[in-house]
């Protein structure tokens, strides 16, 4: 990760922003209301990744029962060729571990390779077809699960 680059908890306050980096990478983009919503659920979080004040990276979760479902992973269109993504999304799997989270699950479309890649990069495994799935286009998706690791806590974790 470069050098200055921050991981965090984002909260409502941040919606306005993380709706912004929604619309440059989303054809449906969530809107603030449905972010703010979403954030006075207990089972919703976002981290995000700051690179001086520019949010150029988040990931929207939901967990719940052992489980952590993945529900969005963003970078901003600048920054895609540098990994933030797969930061991202390990640093959030180490989150996972420190919660008590054995599994983690994700939905991707069928025509969305880069992100294939990527989760399958991070040992994401084919679990199966949502039919259905996206609302926009009634397109399945392709179900990815993994098991987390169990944290060590020998091993750096990312701050909070």
């Amino acid at each position: 990760m470069a050098a200055g680059c921050v991981f965090y908890r984002l909260s409502a306050e941040d919606s306005a922003e993380i709706v912004a980096l929604e619309k440059m990478c989303f054809a449906t983009p969530w809107t603030k209301e449905q972010f703010e919503l979403a954030f006075t659920q207990n089972v919703f979080a976002v981290f995000g990744l700051r690179l001086s004040e520019t949010l150029v990276a988040y990931i929207a979760i939901y967990h719940a029962a052992g489980e952590l479902e993945i529900l969005n992973i963003a970078t901003h269109p600048a920054h895609r060729r540098n990994g933030y993504a797969c930061k991202l999304l390990s640093m959030m799997l180490q989150v996972a571990a420190r919660m008590g989270i054995e599994k983690a699950i994700l939905e991707v479309r069928r025509s969305n390779l880069p992100a294939i890649r990527l989760y399958e990069r991070l040992g994401f495994e084919p679990a199966g077809v949502r039919k259905g799935y996206y609302q926009d286009t009634g397109e399945d998706a392709l179900v990815y699960t993994r098991q987390v690791p169990p944290h060590n806590a020998e091993k750096q974790s990312p701050e909070l």
